[in-house]
């Protein structure tokens, strides 16, 4: 399969966001728009920070 999980990094750790992420989409505001393999959709105000996908991990930095 080649869904991921997305994290929120913050400076104390990761905050699990969303399983089985199979789209990411910048939104006109600067967030991002997730969604997961049965298309529950999430908003995020934060940005890419690093894509891990041989780990199937998403990271995404608060938005400052």
């Amino acid at each position: 399969m080649c869904e991921s999980t997305a994290y929120l990094v913050r400076d104390d750790g990761e905050e699990k966001l969303m399983d089985y992420v199979v789209d990411i989409c910048p939104n006109a505001d600067g967030s991002l728009k997730l969604t997961d393999l049965l298309g529950d959709e999430m908003d995020v105000a934060g940005t890419l920070k690093e894509v891990k996908l041989l780990a199937h991990k998403i990271l995404i930095a608060p938005q400052a």
